[in-house]
């Protein structure tokens, strides 16, 4: 499996990769293409496990830039926009098949590559995994045809499909995951078993998101300027975390007035506006005295706390534990995230 990326970006503006049948190896594969010019920098990260690639790209290009991409195999994409604008326009079409914008995720079906991709934003980082059907049936066994029903046709017909209409934005928890993969500090054997069971847990998750049926009950169709919004106050959010945040100010933010705030909110996070800035507060506590050797009280406070009793309701609430337990529940996590590779 052959792939072409053009672009004046690379030497001799040309960069080839050979990849093994179905993106099989026995071992982690790595490479970087480092990119300086005088309007764009940055890296592109490549990485090959067994059954599946990831691309994580870092770049500063405050004009855009695009690459040609051109391949003979046909393949599934996860594509993950942490920041900036994508899109991928066939080479024969006008439209483009896909868009993710800032903070949003999807995934697509290639037979073949033959277009363009453009990204903006600056910086733009994105995290892309790419696998085969042969990489779905070793997953799914004889049940791969129910995880396909909705891109059996198209895979049948060699058509490309998208799974979401309208890309979707990327929840804390899967954030959380995504960034456990970019920033995952082992090496070795270790760090191809850590990865090759995160990113396999990932991808199980996803090819069964992909394949429900939508909520029948939800009418509701947002603009992409209504989710640019919403991304808006979401970021908002978690550069914020320590500080009141009123539905008031957040209405503001977004520019629509309080009901539909959280309306959409809702549609698009899945959850109240509240529950998901409580959410977000607890995980950055946990973070703080997990990573930064915060005393609970110091990451209460640090969260937007000065109550400490009023942290501690909002933590069993959310978490279903007391935050004396925490040091207990770390311990916990410690000896058995790692502990099952040295079996």
């Amino acid at each position: 499996m052959r792939l072409i990326i053009k672009s004046e970006l690379f030497e001799n503006s040309i960069y080839q990769k050979k990849y093994s049948k179905d993106f099989l190896t026995d071992q982690i594969i790595e490479n970087d293409i480092h990119i300086d010019t005088e309007y764009v920098s940055g890296f592109i990260k490549g990485l090959q496990l067994d059954g599946v690639f990831l691309s994580n790209t870092n770049i500063n290009a405050p004009y855009g830039h695009c690459f040609e991409i051109i391949n003979y195999f046909p393949v599934f994409i996860l594509h993950f926009e942490f920041s900036g604008d994508y899109s991928y326009t066939s080479i024969n079409e006008k439209k483009s098949l896909v868009e993710i914008s800032d903070f949003q995720y999807n995934m697509v079906y290639l037979p073949n590559s033959n277009g363009i991709l453009k990204c903006k934003g600056n910086p733009h980082r994105s995290l892309e995994i790419h696998f085969t059907l042969d990489r779905i049936k070793k997953i799914a066994g004889d049940d791969y045809t129910e995880v396909l029903k909705k891109v059996d046709s198209a895979v049948k017909n060699g058509e490309p499909y998208v799974f979401w209409k309208q890309s979707r934005p990327i929840p804390p928890d899967l954030e959380k995951t995504l960034e456990d993969i970019i920033a995952c500090p082992l090496c070795g054997h270790l760090k191809k078993t850590y990865l090759q069971s995160k990113v396999t847990s990932l991808m199980v998750d996803l090819l069964i998101e992909a394949n429900e049926k939508p909520n029948s009950t939800s009418k509701l169709v947002l603009v992409k300027s209504d989710v640019d919004s919403l991304h808006q106050v979401e970021r908002h959010i978690k550069s914020n975390l320590n500080k009141a945040l009123t539905i008031a100010d957040l209405s503001v933010i977004a520019g629509f007035n309080e009901s539909k705030l959280k309306r959409d909110f809702k549609e698009v996070y899945g959850s109240t506006i509240f529950k998901y800035i409580t959410k977000l507060r607890m995980e950055k506590a946990i973070a703080l005295v997990r990573h930064e050797g915060f005393t609970i009280a110091e990451a209460a406070y640090e969260v937007g706390y000065n109550n400490p009793q009023h942290f501690t309701k909002a933590f069993k609430r959310t978490l279903g534990y007391l935050p004396k337990m925490l040091k207990q529940v770390l311990l916990l996590w410690s000896t058995t995230e790692f502990g099952w590779y040295f079996l």
